[in-house]
């Protein structure tokens, strides 16, 4: 397949809708490569460069990205990306999440970003992933087309080798930046890039478009069991997307369950865990005829629980002091820390306050707490009213109640009580 301005007008036709195409614009080959035929083709692009300021050469690349797009009349954005590396973390990954972050939040709806990743790109991918052992979601690769939260990622360049590109930058007499981290073996990525794939190239020469080829059909797979999961996700589903009924879950086959609950976390845009934890969950909390207590399984990314007949896909839950006790001026939010929650004065618009009445207290369960519900006749233990209602225990302590003095006028979001108004009269 050869490379030109024609080939990059036929993948670009396919999105007229676009309103602009923003450019990860590094600087490097790939990159450089993708500016000068989309700049070309007169389509409405802007070049970003996202300056990691890991590297003292980093300053050096934005000039040069900078005077290229003036040289070219190019629309041109700096972002700068804050990375700071903890123990056991991955600086490539971090790098590239800082990156993608910054990228995207540019989107508009109609807005699209662009990368020059490439054919070479791929097979390093799937070399990683399969290393991993990864499943086919991960053996699928990377989509020309990907739906983001605000526009659309798109790689045109997939089906395109480095040596077309490079070939192409050489017609063309274009410069670009050759970053020498690329050398650097260190990182798994360059390793693959360096040594290995030329390597088995030289054993067979078509490697790479073999490998590409694998990680269409593992796409199609991938897309096959996403439709099944969605089937079983669809008969497991309740009013909270959030919560599986765990009866449905129960009919399925391991194989199946595992499908289904992968697809549940990654729609929640959450990491799936490793395949040990996901087997604990299976076993442990979902296949469980009877469970007495609430067995948890967490990962860094989020937690499964189970309370009775429901699953519950969860971020980690934050420290929580349920000692704490905060005044709220009612009039205005009140954000708590430790819930990831903001309490908005609309929330007490059900109940009857006396307008003297300009703070409440805020405090958390400590056992022993009644209250008479609006419309029943006598007090009940706050307890009783949690269990009576299914509220999930961990939850529980994580509940505002409200206090006008001494005296518990509301479990905000459950139950609130006509006593203040009594107290006040």
């Amino acid at each position: 397949m050869s490379f030109s301005v024609t080939f990059i007008q036929r993948f670009f036709s396919n999105y007229q809708a676009i309103s602009k195409f923003y450019i990860a614009f590094s600087g490097g080959l790939d990159s450089t490569v993708l500016l000068h035929t989309m700049h070309a083709t007169e389509l409405p692009i802007h070049a970003v460069y996202v300056n990691h300021h890991l590297q003292k050469e980093n300053d050096d690349w934005q000039h040069h990205c900078g005077q290229q797009c003036e040289r070219w009349n190019i629309p041109f954005t700096v972002l700068h990306a804050e990375i700071k590396q903890q123990p056991r973390q991955s600086l490539e990954e971090l790098a590239r999440n800082a990156r993608y972050e910054l990228l995207t939040g540019l989107l508009g709806l109609n807005d699209a970003l662009v990368t020059a990743h490439h054919q070479d790109d791929v097979a390093e991918t799937i070399l990683l992933q399969l290393l991993r052992g990864a499943g086919p979601q991960g053996l699928a690769g990377m989509p020309e087309c990907k739906q983001l939260k605000m526009g659309l990622l798109l790689r045109p360049l997939l089906t395109i080798s480095r040596k077309q590109i490079n070939d192409y930058a050489s017609e063309h007499h274009l410069d670009w930046i050759e970053d020498p981290s690329n050398q650097d073996n260190h990182f798994d990525r360059n390793f693959l890039r360096n040594d290995v794939i030329p390597k088995l190239c030289s054993r067979w020469p078509s490697a790479q478009q073999s490998i590409a080829r694998s990680a269409q059909l593992h796409a199609e797979v991938s897309n096959c069991l996403n439709e099944l999961a969605d089937i079983d996700l669809q008969q497991a589903s309740t009013e909270q997307t959030k919560i599986l009924n765990i009866a449905a879950l129960q009919v399925l086959s391991r194989e199946r369950l595992s499908n289904v609950l992968r697809y549940w976390i990654r729609a929640h845009q959450m990491r799936v865990p490793s395949r040990k934890i996901l087997q604990h969950v299976i076993k442990d909390i979902v296949e469980k005829q009877e469970i007495e207590t609430s067995p948890m399984q967490s990962w860094k990314e989020g937690e499964i629980r189970r309370y009775q007949n429901q699953l519950y896909l969860l971020q980690p839950l934050s420290p929580h002091d349920p000692y704490q006790e905060i005044c709220w001026k009612i009039d205005q939010p009140l954000y708590i820390e430790s819930l990831g929650r903001t309490l908005m004065p609309e929330e007490l618009n059900a109940m009857v306050l006396p307008t003297e009445v300009k703070e409440l207290m805020v405090r958390f369960r400590q056992g022993g707490e009644r209250l008479k519900p609006i419309g029943q006749k006598q007090h009940r233990s706050l307890k009783k009213l949690l269990n009576d209602a299914e509220v999930p225990p961990w939850m529980r302590d994580r509940i505002p109640l409200l206090y006008h003095g001494d005296v518990l006028i509301s479990v905000l979001g459950y139950w609130n009580t006509a006593q203040v108004c009594e107290n006040t009269a």
